[in-house]
């Protein structure tokens, strides 16, 4: 069994400052991997609510002292950390502000938010962006006022393969989370820390925004669609009924619907187009 070992982190979901205190080993290691890049606010914070991973012989979490979650297996607190953390950011932002399933990255003129379900490749496209020069918002959480975009940013995150099958090529040299292995022999998710110059360091504008509804194939296209199409998929995205009006990020020749066979030939049409 791990030493409990206190420790303290503070990351920022838009204007939400979450302050946490973790004797959790595997939850502080989490927190480091996957969550480094939330360190800095990208809004001005606005409410602060403090969460207590507590890995004694009643594991538990509390926010603002109330028990929210308990179970008798340690292993489970990372799992039940990041379901507290995602209910109570959404619960936050659900009367003012719309938040989408996305990734969202930015150029030097743009910012691009990739819709999809999971599994469409919306981690491997922000990754090939990264990789590329563009700046990073998220590969999974992208919050608009109406007015203004930006993300929840946290490290880039695959899926583990499943035990025999080969990771994509474009994934081979990331670091491995090997705390979300099922066994010491089992194989463990990949994820690549964005650090630095290519974070985004602030909101951008929704009328900069470009939307890319995507999906693998075995052919990489990219075709616009229409305004009306665009503000459908938007909604689709949301993860809840929309609060404030989205036409400030749909508009004539800013939305396209892509398949992609490589993430980094999509990157090549979008920079090409």
């Amino acid at each position: 069994m791990e030493r409990d070992v206190l420790e303290q982190h503070e990351i920022f979901l838009s204007g939400l400052r979450v302050a946490v205190r973790s004797s959790c080993g595997r939850t502080n290691r989490y927190l480091e991997r996957h969550w480094s890049a939330a360190r800095s606010p990208l809004v001005e914070p606005e409410s602060l609510c403090e969460i207590e991973v507590i890995a004694d012989s009643s594991p538990r979490i509390e926010v603002d002292g109330e028990v929210v979650w308990s179970d008798s297996e340690r292993d489970y607190l990372v799992a039940g950390f990041e379901q507290c953390l995602y209910r109570l950011a959404l619960a936050r932002h659900k009367a003012r502000l719309v938040v989408f399933h996305a990734a969202a990255l930015v150029t030097d003129d743009a910012t691009f938010v990739f819709v999809g379900p999971s599994g469409a490749g919306k981690s491997s496209l922000a990754l090939a962006g990264v990789r590329r020069g563009w700046r990073y918002f998220t590969d999974e959480f992208v919050v608009t006022d109406g007015d203004r975009l930006w993300g929840w940013p946290r490290a880039i995150r695959f899926d583990a393969a499943e035990a025999g099958a080969l990771q994509p090529s474009y994934l081979e040299d990331l670091d491995r989370d090997v705390d979300e292995a099922d066994s010491a022999e089992g194989p463990a998710a990949p994820y690549y820390v964005v650090c630095g110059a290519s974070l985004q360091p602030s909101p951008r504008p929704a009328r900069e925004v470009r939307l890319v509804s995507i999906e693998r194939g075995e052919q990489t296209t990219l075709t616009e669609v229409s305004p009306l199409v665009a503000l459908q998929r938007w909604t689709e995205a949301s993860f809840f009924s929309p609060s404030v009006p989205l036409g400030g990020l749909v508009g004539t020749s800013r939305a396209w619907s892509a398949s992609w066979r490589h993430p980094a030939e999509l990157i090549d049409l979008i920079e090409g187009r």
